[in-house]
């Protein structure tokens, strides 16, 4: 019996997709630098939406790279990694869209 892999193709690069959109909000070496807080400061936009406080708006724009991941991988499903790539980053998705009202319901609440 052969096996045949999946080819590589542009499904495959739903993978990198959601490797960036891991790596945009994670806190790298040391001193915890996020490329999101460097890509934002650089902009000069805010971080949060109420100075220091408030939503932290890196993480909404993240929903971009989880969005792309899940599409490309629905639309090349037959390309190498597109099975997980859409996984996670089908997760991913939920996990912020559920997650960013609820942060704001509590945040408004008890604030």
């Amino acid at each position: 019996m052969i096996h045949q892999r999946k080819p590589l193709g542009i499904g495959t690069l739903s993978l990198l997709v959601l490797a960036m959109g891991l790596a945009f909000n994670f806190p790298w070496g040391t001193e915890k630098v996020q490329l999101s807080h460097y890509l934002f400061n650089l902009l000069n936009l805010p971080i949060y939406s109420n100075g220091h406080q408030g939503f932290h708006i890196p993480f909404i724009v993240a929903i971009i790279f989880w969005l792309s991941t899940v599409l490309i991988a629905r639309k090349y499903h037959s390309h190498y990694g597109t099975k997980l790539a859409y996984k996670v980053g089908g997760f991913m998705l939920i996990f912020s869209v559920m997650i960013f009202p609820l942060y704001g319901i509590i945040w408004t609440v008890f604030h």
